[in-house]
C-alpha cells in the first residue's frame, strides 16, 4: 500500500517522545460516562499512532493504567442484577447473548497443593471439593463471569479407567454425586456440598450449568447391561477410540435412566441448564422430551456446524440444525479451530452461515439461538500452542465482541495455562505465566456487561465490513455492531505472526474521526489512517481494536444482520 508523506498523531495531537505510564482515561466524550481502567500489561506496549492528513482538535483518550495496579468491576446489567430470592435467568441470557461462561472441573478448580511439591495427593486431602471450590468463586466475579459449566460431577468408573482419578466422562452412576469431590471430616455428604456449591454461585449471582455425559463407564455397563448398545455378534459398542466409555441404547429404559440424573441436577441440586456432551449420540426426540420437560433451563448442545472430525465411528453425524428444532437454545461454535482458518473471510463467512442456520431453526424470527464463544474446549491443546499470548488475546477480543455469542472461557486460559485440559488425574489448578491475558479479557467482559457498551455488543445489529487488502489472503478481520445509533467498530489481524494493511470501506467515514481504542494495547503497535469512508490500516501482529465511530446511519449503506 502506497501512501503519501503524512504528519503523525496520537489521539489528535503530534507524536513526541514519552516515557513511564502514561494516565488516560477510558471516557466516552458522547456519553461522558467513566470505564474502569485497566493495569498496565507487562511489559507496557508502544503506543498505536493515529495518523492524519492534518492536524487536529484533540480526540478522546485511550484506556488508562494506573501505577497501583488495581481497578473496579463494571456495573452488572441490570438484566442479571442480583435478585433477593435466586431467579433463573440462563435461557434468557442464552438468548440475549449476554451469558459469560467458565467452565471448570471441580477436582482440579478446588485442588490445594498443601505441601507445595506440586502435585495433588488424594490421600492428603489436596483434591478439589465442591466447598474448596467456593473459595474460588469471588475469583470469577472479578473477572466478569455470570456462568459456571461445570464439568460431570457423578462418581467415575473404575474399570478400565484413564489415569490416575478417571475421566469424568465415564461416570458409574447417573443418580448420584462424586464421593471425591466431599470434603473429608465433616459431616455433610457430597450432594449436600453440591447443593451448597449452587448456592453459593447463587448468591454470588452466578449461574451454573451441568454436563451430562452421553455414555457408561465398563461399571455402569455391567450393572445395567440393559441400557447397553452392542453389535449383533453381542459386543459392546464404543464411540470412536473412547475405549473406557460404551454406548448407550436409545430407548424408553434409558429415557426412564435419565429422567433420574435430570432430578438430581434440577430438583435437587437446583442447576440452572445443561451442557449435554456429544449431543448428537441421543435422538432429536429424546432431547425434545427432556428440553420441553425442562424449559426453564437454558440448553446447550456440543455440536459443531461442520465438525472437523465428523462422522464419528458409531455415533451418527452431527446436524445442530436438528439439536436447535429440538430445543436446545445454544451449540458449540467451529471457533476452537478458528487459529487454522486461512483467513479472515473463512471466519467471516463462518459467521453469517450460522446467523442463516439460526434462522431457520429458530421459534422466535432468529433471536433464540446462540453460539457459546468456543476458541477452547476442554478436548482441545492450549491455544497457547497456535500464537501464543496474542492468540488468546485476539480471541478474546473476538469472543466478548462477535454476534450471536456467549463468551466461553476454559479455566486456566486467562493465564495462558499451556499443558492439556486434564480431565484424567489429580492435578493442581491449571495455571500459565501470562496474566495479561485475564486483565484484557476482564477488560473486554466490564466492556461488554457495561450499560454503556453492553446493548452493542450483546444484542446490536452486526455488519460485516468490506475489506481491500493486496494480500490476497487476507487476515484482516473487520466488522461493526451498532444499536439505537451508536457504533462500535471491530478491527483485528489474524495473523499472530506478521502485519496486516488494508483499507475498509466504511460509509460515513471521515478525517476528523476521532478513534479511541477501548481495548487495551499489546504486542507491536498498529496505525490508522481515517479518510472520507474508509479507514486504511497497518495492523500489528495478533492485534485487535475496538473504537466507538460517529456513522449512525452505516446499516443504510452496508448488509445488516
Amino acid at each position: 500500500m502506497q501512501l503519501p508523506p503524512i504528519q503523525m498523531f496520537r489521539y489528535g495531537q503530534p507524536v513526541s517522545p514519552w516515557s513511564g505510564r502514561p494516565e488516560l482515561s477510558l471516557r466516552s466524550q458522547a456519553q461522558g460516562a467513566n470505564l474502569p481502567s485497566l493495569p498496565a500489561l507487562s511489559p507496557l506496549p508502544a503506543p498505536d499512532v493515529f495518523v492524519r492528513r492534518a492536524a487536529m482538535g484533540p480526540t478522546a483518550a485511550g484506556p488508562s493504567y494506573p501505577a497501583n495496579g488495581l481497578f473496579t468491576m463494571g456495573a452488572i446489567p441490570p438484566s442479571i442484577a442480583p435478585q433477593p430470592v435466586w431467579q433463573n435467568r440462563l435461557k434468557r441470557m442464552f438468548h440475549n447473548n449476554q451469558a459469560s461462561i467458565y467452565a471448570l472441573n471441580i477436582r482440579t478448580f478446588g485442588a490445594k497443593d498443601k505441601n507445595l511439591d506440586g502435585r495433588i495427593s488424594p490421600i492428603s486431602g489436596e483434591n478439589g471439593t465442591f466447598l474448596s471450590a467456593v473459595q474460588n468463586l469471588d475469583q470469577l466475579v472479578a473477572l466478569g463471569v455470570n456462568t459456571i459449566h461445570l464439568l460431570p460431577i457423578n462418581p467415575i468408573g473404575q474399570a478400565r479407567r484413564f489415569g490416575a482419578a478417571g475421566s469424568l466422562y465415564a461416570p458409574s452412576d447417573y443418580h448420584s454425586v462424586n464421593p471425591e469431590f466431599d470434603t473429608p471430616g465433616n459431616s455433610t455428604t457430597a450432594l449436600e456440598e453440591a447443593r451448597q456449591f449452587v448456592e453459593e454461585c447463587h448468591k454470588r449471582n452466578i449461574h451454573v450449568m451441568v454436563d451430562v455425559p452421553s455414555c457408561a463407564s465398563e461399571d455402569l455397563a455391567q450393572s445395567r447391561p440393559d441400557l447397553i448398545l452392542k453389535d449383533r455378534h453381542g459386543n459392546k459398542l464404543t464411540p470412536t477410540n473412547w475405549v473406557d466409555i460404551v454406548m448407550f441404547k436409545n430407548d424408553d429404559a434409558l429415557r426412564q435412566y435419565y429422567e433420574g440424573f435430570f432430578d438430581l441436577m434440577a430438583n435437587q441440586l437446583g442447576v440452572d441448564g445443561f451442557r449435554v456432551d456429544v449431543a448428537r449420540a441421543r435422538t432429536p426426540d429424546f432431547w425434545r422430551y427432556f428440553t420441553g420437560k425442562y424449559a426453564d433451563k437454558a440448553w446447550l448442545a456440543e455440536s459443531y456446524c461442520e465438525e472437523d472430525q465428523s462422522p464419528l465411528k458409531n455415533l451418527p453425524r452431527d446436524i445442530p440444525e436438528t439439536l436447535l428444532k429440538s430445543g436446545f437454545d445454544s451449540i458449540y461454535g467451529q471457533f476452537h479451530i478458528f487459529h487454522a482458518m486461512p483467513n479472515a473471510k473463512e471466519y467471516m463467512d463462518y459467521l453469517l452461515s450460522n446467523r442463516a442456520m439460526f434462522q431457520r431453526a429458530s421459534q422466535q424470527g432468529g433471536n433464540d439461538k446462540s453460539f457459546i464463544g468456543s476458541f477452547l474446549t476442554h478436548d482441545d491443546p492450549s491455544l497457547m500452542e497456535h500464537g501464543g499470548a496474542p492468540m488468546c488475546l485476539l480471541a478474546s477480543g473476538l469472543m466478548t465482541t462477535q454476534p450471536w455469542t456467549n463468551p466461553y472461557i476454559l479455566d486456566g486460559f486467562t493465564t495462558g495455562y499451556t499443558g492439556e485440559f486434564d480431565i484424567f488425574n489429580f492435578v493442581p489448578q491449571h495455571k500459565g505465566t501470562h496474566p495479561e491475558i485475564g486483565l484484557f479479557l476482564k477488560h473486554m467482559l466490564t466492556l461488554r456487561n457495561s450499560p454503556q457498551y453492553g446493548p452493542v455488543l450483546t444484542q446490536g445489529a452486526f455488519i460485516p465490513i468490506p475489506v481491500n487488502s493486496e494480500n490476497p489472503n487476507n487476515q484482516v478481520i473487520s466488522f461493526a455492531r451498532q444499536a439505537n445509533g451508536k457504533t462500535l467498530l471491530v478491527v483485528a489481524n489474524k495473523d499472530v505472526n506478521a502485519r496486516s494493511r488494508a483499507t475498509l470501506s466504511i460509509p460515513g467515514m471521515n478525517s476528523f474521526q476521532p478513534l479511541n481504542n477501548l481495548a487495551p494495547s499489546y504486542g507491536r503497535p498498529s496505525q490508522f489512517y481515517p479518510g472520507v469512508n474508509q479507514l486504511e490500516v497497518d495492523l500489528g501482529p495478533g492485534r485487535f481494536h475496538i473504537f466507538e465511530i460517529n456513522t449512525p446511519f452505516l446499516s443504510r449503506s452496508l448488509p445488516t444482520y
